[in-house]
């Protein structure tokens, strides 16, 4: 082999390599979900793909998130999930927007009452989270979500 040949093969390999690396770090990062229902219309539409950044910065008022299904009959859990890489199949996440943090005063439209400490503020390490369409289920029946069953932030739809 060549010195010219060896150089362009150890430069498809390092791209190969660097490719393979930036795959990972992307699948690690972010996901696709795909919107079933309609509780977030008229923003997203059921068959809607977005793309959600997993970790990152915490959710603030007005972001559109993606949130581990809550237990019909129990709501929350309490505890984290066991930490899992993928994404499971199945209907496991709502995509809800993020009315209020820990810390700050209960939007309008929710009853604290079942979920308030005394404080008149959304309890730390929790969100309040509301459907786009006001006939979707959320806070306001299952009341603030913990921050540990957060997927991530829905950066954008997908074409």
């Amino acid at each position: 082999m060549t010195g010219t040949a060896m150089v362009l093969a150890l430069a498809l390999a390092g791209a190969v390599l660097a490719g393979s690396a930036g795959y990972r770090h992307l699948r690690h990062h972010y996901v696709v979900v795909a919107v079933d229902g309609t509780s977030m219309h008229p923003t997203y539409e059921p068959g809607d793909r977005v793309l959600v950044r997993r970790g990152g910065r915490a959710p603030a008022r007005g972001d559109v998130v993606v949130v581990r299904k809550p237990d019909v009959k129990h709501g929350w859990p309490t505890t984290a999930p066991a930490q899992r890489s993928g994404l499971p199949l199945g209907r496991r996440w709502l995509i809800k927007r993020v009315a209020a943090t820990g810390g700050e005063p209960w939007p309008d439209g929710i009853d604290p009452a079942p979920w308030d400490r005394g404080e008149g503020r959304v309890p730390a390490g929790h969100i309040v989270l509301l459907s786009d369409n006001p006939r979707g289920v959320d806070s306001r029946r299952w009341g603030p979500c913990p921050d540990h069953q957060v997927l991530g932030r829905v950066t954008r739809r997908m074409p």
